[in-house]
């Protein structure tokens, strides 16, 4: 019975620094609802680290044209991703038309994108790490930097 315990526990330990690694970099949050009767209501919360993750296994080829393009403007984008998580938290952007109404705010280490029009409410939340992280990835799918 003490060797079930240990099992047990061993698991349990495993589960719980497995979370752990898998939540360090946040989650990326997408909530998209349309407002016409009968519309998609699409809610789901990922891990961050997923996005980096799955780039591995994406053939090079897919993302070779893309990883040509961000090259040239990749120090632009880590001096921008650093300058964000380097800033304060608070509103980034604002507009509001009549009926309209889009907001970015950096809240807690993440991006947030909020849109609000007469069809449908648009929200995103993503990491800063997760969005540096997957654009590496990305980057690297032309080989070496």
């Amino acid at each position: 019975m003490l060797l079930l315990g240990k099992i047990g526990l061993g698991f349990l330990g495993t589960a719980l620094v497995a979370g752990a690694v898998v939540s360090s970099e946040g989650f990326i949050d997408v909530k998209v609802h349309e407002k016409q009767t009968n519309g998609t209501h699409i809610s789901f919360v990922v891990p961050a680290m997923i996005v980096p993750v799955t780039l591995k296994f994406v053939p090079n080829h897919y993302l070779a044209e893309g990883s040509a393009d961000l090259r040239r403007y990749l120090p632009v984008i880590d001096a921008a991703i650093s300058g964000l998580a380097d800033c304060p938290d608070g509103p980034l952007v604002d507009v509001t038309d009549p009926g309209e109404h889009a907001s970015v705010v950096k809240s807690g280490g993440s991006i947030v994108v909020d849109v609000d029009d007469p069809d449908e409410t648009v929200h995103v939340s993503v990491p800063l790490h997760a969005m540096q992280s997957a654009i590496d990835e990305i980057a690297a799918a032309g080989g070496p930097i």
